[in-house]
């Protein structure tokens, strides 16, 4: 990171050149992005464990992909309340610098908790493929041999990103100062084991077995005709969309390993971030835009046009009794 206009410093090194306005635009301008698929998350999780929580805890693809809407709302709040925060509010770097490094606790559990988002999102991704591909070869016991298996596919997300970001977590926390403010990193104690190579290695493994599963699925669709449901159908394509989404966070962790240059040039750590954007922004809008079901739901369609068909209903009883 030689190249970086940032400097690593157990003590408070606040950069006073940036201007506060457009600092605090960028953060403003970035969060108007982000609020609004943190709200579709929030309304899609209620939706799929509250309101119709009968309809949609029968379908594993659903309650995977809950999984998922689950950790791309907090990786949201987290951007929104900590990590772009502290980057483009020079304001609070002097005071945001003393409160984490008068409590690391906070550093010690923040960094590792947010690489542990990050490697769990391919691996839901993985589920998810598998879980189309599956349902084009089995349409009609497809989803039974998914609940069957649900507490494991469970216990595999929660515990195998643990086996990514242990160097994070034995790793002293720091902070690394950039732009007008600061974010969390930690000085690896295990040099080899850097996160960028990790999440290369299992987005890449991800990204594999995504693209296989894809075109398998499209294959199989292509000669079924008309057997499989139209849901599955739209499942299949907004899955499809969703690994678009996914692959382009996947090229950047390759590129910062694969090329030197790259991994050390002060461009691709602002550019990161918005590459985890497509996939935590994007994936609530791809699910809602192809999603029928799903989306008059979170919307409230069905229940208006119940109301409409019983007022119009009312309305014709009201007249022929009259």
């Amino acid at each position: 990171m030689s190249n970086l206009s940032s400097v690593i410093f157990s003590t408070i090194n606040c950069d006073p050149n940036y201007s506060n306005f457009w600092e605090n635009m960028k953060y403003l301008l970035q969060t108007g992005y982000m609020i609004p698929p943190a709200l579709l998350y929030s309304r899609i999780l209620y939706v799929i464990w509250g309101e119709n929580r009968k309809i949609y805890s029968q379908h594993q693809f659903f309650v995977i992909y809950s999984i998922d809407c689950v950790v791309g709302f907090v990786l949201l709040l987290l951007d929104i309340f900590v990590t772009r925060l502290f980057v483009y509010f020079p304001q609070l770097c002097v005071y945001g610098s003393e409160f984490f490094l008068s409590y690391p606790i906070f550093m010690a559990i923040y960094y590792p908790f947010l690489n542990y988002l990050h490697c769990a999102q391919p691996l839901i991704q993985i589920f998810l493929t598998l879980n189309r591909m599956s349902s084009v070869f089995w349409p009609v016991d497809h989803n039974k041999v998914w609940k069957r298996n649900l507490s494991f596919i469970f216990l595999f997300i929660l515990l195998v990103p643990f086996l990514f970001i242990w160097n994070t977590i034995i790793s002293k926390k720091i902070l690394i100062y950039y732009f007008g403010g600061f974010y969390i990193n930690c000085l690896k104690l295990v040099p080899w084991a850097s996160m960028s190579l990790f999440t290369m290695i299992i987005r890449s493994v991800a990204v594999g077995i995504t693209v296989v599963s894809t075109v398998i699925t499209f294959w199989k669709m292509s000669n079924m005709k008309n057997r499989l449901k139209k849901s599955e159908k739209t499942l299949c394509f907004a899955c499809a969309a969703n690994s678009v989404c996914f692959i382009i966070p996947a090229g950047f962790e390759a590129m910062k390993v694969l090329n030197s240059f790259w991994s050390t040039y002060w461009l691709a750590y602002l550019l990161q971030p918005f590459a985890w954007d497509v996939l935590n922004v994007g994936s609530p809008i791809v699910m809602i835009f192809v999603s029928d079901q799903l989306r008059g739901h979170v919307f409230g369609i069905d229940t208006m046009k119940k109301k409409t068909r019983i007022r119009s209903n009312s309305i014709v009883v009201s007249s022929v009794t009259n």
